[in-house]
């Protein structure tokens, strides 16, 4: 008895494992699955014409229903499908800004599986996720894509309120995604710091700015202020000389773009007159002062 239960489970044990085999064999036969997804991580605005989001995959016997589909940073619509035999379509976002025409591969149903789209810019960067899908199954990968802008200008700039302090202001504008700013001096980086960040027509402007103590200064003093991008793996910076003393009678007077940042960067309220009296009123002290 106990060896012909033995035998009975052993013949059971074999039989689900065949059919299990088989229906593994019967799906792999049928299934679609994406192979590679090729999203350019990071992408400078302004240098390529176009660029290329590819994904590729493996279809088995059964490609009934065989679609792909591009969405972008959620899955609540599309912004590209493609159904096998039907023209390609571009859509939300990416309406009209998709070469329809281009073709990934020669293999009829591969051939418009990527997207190329044509002048990307910063409104474009995020999340892309790849759908392939047949009737009988459905795969997809995620990859993300940086459309990034380096800073249009970049300054560092110091002004004096009275003989014992400096204002030390770092600027940038025109950025995107959005800059970190950091003031340093090759010691440390230093605390205190105030910050302001504002988007101007899809583009970043932001302030650092902090007031020391010349007691508190070597002469002479360096100070760095460092733009860094993290999404975008990008950073510059500037560098100056200040040496602690009474005010100058020579003033450096702020340029036409820093009095625009001045009313760029704050909102209507305290931030505003912060910043301009920050960047304006010790160059124009300074000026009176001269004229005396």
């Amino acid at each position: 008895m106990v060896r012909r239960r033995e035998a009975r489970r052993a013949s059971f044990t074999h039989l689900c494992t065949t059919l299990l085999w088989l229906f593994t064999c019967f799906n792999e036969m049928n299934a679609v699955k994406i192979v590679k997804v090729v999203v350019p991580e990071i992408i400078q605005y302004g240098v390529q014409d176009a660029v290329i989001l590819d994904c590729d995959y493996i279809y088995g016997n059964n490609t009934s229903g065989l679609v792909v589909k591009w969405f972008f940073r959620n899955k609540a619509r599309p912004v590209y499908q493609w159904i096998v035999s039907q023209k390609p379509q571009d859509m939300g976002i990416l309406r009209g800004r998709v070469d329809l025409t281009y073709r990934a591969s020669n293999d009829p149903l591969k051939m418009h599986r990527a997207l190329r789209i044509v002048k990307p810019n910063t409104d474009i960067s995020g999340e892309y996720t790849c759908v392939v899908s047949t009737f009988m199954e459905e795969d997809s990968r995620t990859k993300q894509m940086i459309v990034f802008v380096p800073e249009t200008n970049f300054r560092l700039i110091q002004n004096k309120t009275d003989d014992d302090t400096v204002n030390v202001i770092c600027a940038a504008d025109g950025a995107f995604p959005a800059p970190n700013l950091t003031i340093a001096t090759p010691e440390r980086r230093l605390d205190g710091v105030s910050h302001e960040l504002k988007l101007v027509n899809g583009r970043y402007s932001a302030v650092a700015s902090v007031t020391l103590l010349d007691a508190d200064l070597p002469t002479p003093a360096e100070f760095i202020c460092t733009l860094r991008i993290p999404l975008a793996k990008y950073a510059v910076r500037k560098e100056s000389i200040y040496y602690p003393g009474p005010i100058s009678t020579t003033p450096e007077m702020p340029t036409a773009a820093d009095m625009q940042l001045a009313a760029a960067i704050g909102s209507k309220g305290t931030s505003t007159r912060t910043v301009i009296a920050l960047v304006l009123l010790p160059a124009l002290a300074q000026s009176l002062l001269a004229v005396k």
